[in-house]
């Protein structure tokens, strides 16, 4: 696995049968669903200005490992 683009998750168990049964149904992969969640928390909590430190951090943090830049905006 390439852990430049992917990572593990902790995750319960009960949630994790949870995720799984929502994702099969929906047609997507657990990563695909965890994306789909994710994007939709980011759409109705952050503001601009939150998403832009988001961005920010990450960028620092993906220098100081020498990773390369993300495929992913929010």
């Amino acid at each position: 696995m390439d852990t430049n683009k992917w990572k593990s998750v902790l995750l319960p168990r009960e949630v994790y049968e949870q995720l799984y049964i929502v994702s099969k149904e929906e047609g997507r992969t657990l990563s695909g669903q965890l994306r789909l969640i994710f994007d939709s928390w980011v759409n109705e909590n952050l503001s601009q200005k939150d998403r832009v430190y988001l961005l920010e951090e990450i960028e620092k943090k993906r220098l100081q490992e020498g990773r390369p830049r993300p495929e992913f905006t929010l």
